[in-house]
């Protein structure tokens, strides 16, 4: 057996520099660069996580099918959705650790963020 390694996940936009921006204010940093001709960037943030931002090329929303719904943890998640990024809180959910806020980007993808800094007992096994 060999080790096998998570590389980056792909995200497609109408507008990739803008999302890189949005991307490096949700992960409070972090940087992007374009990795081809036709405008592809790869954002990486300051924790090791790749997002391979590309031109989207078909018209329908994201849709919760497949992989979908990235999850963060930071504290004041619920300052950084409703004061950084301008957008609703959809719902939220308790968990013993703290809040998970639910919000949709301005291109249509839930996302979520736990507002606490531990890794909780859902991924910490």
């Amino acid at each position: 057996m060999h080790p096998v390694f998570f590389d980056h996940i792909e995200v497609h936009v109408d507008d990739i520099d803008k999302y890189c921006f949005f991307l490096e204010t949700l992960f409070q940093g972090g940087r992007s660069k374009v990795i081809s001709p036709s405008g592809t960037s790869m954002f990486k943030s300051n924790d090791g996580v790749n997002i391979e931002v590309k031109k989207r090329k078909v018209e329908q929303a994201p849709s919760p099918s497949g992989f979908c719904r990235p999850c963060l943890r930071m504290m004041n998640a619920r300052t950084m959705i409703l004061d950084t990024l301008g957008y609703e809180i959809e719902s939220t959910i308790q968990n013993e650790d703290g809040n998970v806020y639910f919000f949709t980007d301005y291109e249509g993808i839930t996302w979520h963020i736990k507002e606490h800094l531990i890794v909780d007992k859902f991924c910490n096994w």
